[in-house]
């Protein structure tokens, strides 16, 4: 069983630099109060967050960090869990992700992600499903289990039945089903590979016992037509160096006109603002004859001064401009034929390379004919050589035959498995056997809760809800009140069918705003009457609007509040 102890946080949401500390196996039943905005949900998030590295509402990573200090944003959570102590460390700037067990930290050196799955398998042993199925019943960004899909509900009841071992065998023996395939493929491209090469030795055996002078001719013809074409390929690649070279030659560093280029478009926008400076201080003193700041007049004499510098400026601007725009103009032209001339380097470059291969292929079969006519000229030594390899080839065709037979026998064995462990398998009849006790306590649940239809899941997890009267009912067709005791009713369900199970038992439950839109004051009086009797054993937490009707009822309460934009809880 997980006992959970704690859960702390700060720069969260809307929590401010100082910690929120909320102790969580303190008292039997608390309430958390607040109004809209004060941060009594944040618990939530806060939980799945330190657990699951995310929010338990739809609210991104980076939004969960406080928007006004935006830094230094961590939560805590403390646990007890088969005698061992658990505390979980997780922040975001700077990113923090820490598991200690007994005040020791556990080791790190996998992946953030594996680590995170070492956390679910074997300390938590649920999931972020489960445990929104299980601890949490949210009226915000939570999707109860009869709105689930029929997978994620098939994950849930796996989890709960503690019977994903048989998921984990399923992907192991798919493991293994993969790498049986992987090995026949390499069997068969084996087998095809030697039977290949058992054909080309026994043609050449054929070909050794009947050698011939001819085919000795016909070889040594075929290398002296070979070394032609290899001088004519050589004397080719040397024109093209050489012209590669001169092309070169006449490449100057295209770096500097490209530098130049960038100065003068720099000095030419320098210039025109320079100019159009100038061109509004001519127009200020022909359109001004007074100082429009100082209401002073301006004489003509100066207006003419300052108008006539100003033309001068103005026609000197003009020429530097022109000239630059030439200069300019000369740069462009200079690296368009520079690029031109080393696109030809590049495509010499190019044929190079073909001829280059040309060759090796030519040199390849020089080597190869002149292998041939080695042969011919020992054509006694090669042909008992080659009977030799003959029959070790054979050898290793029955061989491979024989691993293959063997491996086709695996197969029959890992289909088998694999038939036995898909959902519809093994599982699905473990499921079947609990599916009875599963409808019989939700039943049960719904009954106590005045809620009186008859509730049932089949194995592919589809409900059947019949009315008293036996009329078919799907789960959307009743009101918000009793979807809520239908879901309440499964909650309930799955924690008791955990701890019989002994799967994922947990001290803790969580109702945020369960009694808020759905139930009257008299149907929350009922409805806790029944939560305290059902669940005596659990530490039970609601977060609630209802201040006036549920203050007296619970032996803690919360209140949130907020001060100067930042949350802040009040006992």
């Amino acid at each position: 069983m997980i006992t959970f102890k704690f859960v702390r946080w700060k720069n969260f949401l809307s929590t401010g630099n100082a910690f929120i500390e909320i102790k969580l196996n303190e008292n039997a039943n608390t309430l958390i109060i607040g109004e809209n905005g004060a941060g009594k949900s944040t618990i939530l998030d806060a939980l799945t967050f330190g657990l699951f590295g995310k929010a338990f509402r739809k609210i991104n990573k980076p939004l969960l960090i406080n928007s006004i200090n935006t830094k230094d944003c961590v939560v805590e959570v403390e646990f007890d869990s088969n005698g061992k102590s658990f505390k979980i460390i997780r922040g975001i700037k700077p990113n923090i992700f820490e598991v200690y067990c007994n005040g020791s930290l556990l080791n790190q050196d996998s992946a953030a992600r594996d680590y995170q799955e070492h956390l679910e398998k074997f300390i938590l042993k649920m999931n972020y499903k489960s445990f929104t199925q299980i601890v949490i019943l949210g009226s915000a960004s939570f999707t109860p289990f009869m709105q689930l899909s029929a997978n994620d509900r098939r994950t849930v009841i796996e989890d709960l039945l503690d019977i994903q071992i048989f998921s984990i065998m399923n992907t192991l023996v798919k493991q293994r089903f993969q790498k049986n395939k992987e090995d026949l493929e390499l069997n068969r491209v084996l087998l095809a590979g030697k039977d290949e090469k058992r054909s080309y030795i026994e043609k050449t055996i054929e070909s050794l016992k009947h050698n011939s002078e001819e085919k000795r001719a016909a070889l040594l013809e075929r290398v002296v037509a070979d070394n032609k074409l290899l001088e004519s390929v050589s004397a080719s690649i040397a024109d093209l160096e050489q012209e590669r070279e001169n092309t070169l030659s006449r490449a100057t560093d295209i770096n500097v006109f490209k530098e130049k280029h960038r100065k003068l478009i720099g000095l030419s926008s320098k210039i025109e603002t320079n100019l159009s400076r100038v061109e509004k201080e001519k127009a200020f003193f022909s359109d001004n004859i007074s100082c429009p700041t100082c209401r002073q007049e301006i004489t003509e004499t100066f207006r003419d001064s300052k108008i006539g510098e100003a033309e001068k400026k103005e026609s000197d601007y003009k020429d530097g401009i022109e000239k630059i725009n030439e200069e300019i103009q000369s740069c462009v032209e200079e690296i368009h034929r520079i690029d031109s001339l080393l696109q030809k380097v590049n495509n010499i470059k190019n044929d190079i390379s073909s001829y280059k291969n040309k060759i090796g292929s030519i040199v390849s079969r020089i080597n190869e004919t002149e292998d041939a006519i080695e042969k011919l000229s020992t054509s006694d030594t090669m042909l008992d050589t080659a009977i030799l390899e003959l029959e070790d080839i054979k050898l290793t065709i029955d061989n491979a035959t024989k691993d293959r037979e063997s491996l086709l026998n695996d197969r029959k064995f890992i289909e088998t498995a694999l038939t036995l462990l898909k959902d519809g398998g093994i599982k699905t009849k473990i499921i079947k056997q609990y599916l009875p006790i599963i409808n019989k306590t939700i039943n049960k649940y719904l009954t106590q809760m005045g809620f009186f239809v008859n509730f049932n899941i089949n194995e592919q997890f589809e409900e059947t809800i019949k009315s008293r009267y036996r009329d078919e009912f799907s789960y959307h067709n009743f009101s918000e009140g009793e979807k809520m005791r239908i879901d309440l009713a499964l909650l309930f369900t799955w924690r008791a069918v955990a701890k019989a199970r002994n799967s994922i038992s947990t001290n803790l439950l969580i109702l945020d705003e369960v009694f808020d839109s759905s139930l009257d004051g008299n149907g929350t009086d009922e409805f806790l009457k029944i939560m305290w009797s059902m669940i005596s054993d659990a530490n039970i937490f609601v977060i609630s609007h209802k201040t006036d009707q549920l203050f007296d009822k619970f032996q803690k309460v919360y209140r949130f509040e907020k001060h100067k934009n930042f949350s802040r809880l009040t006992i």
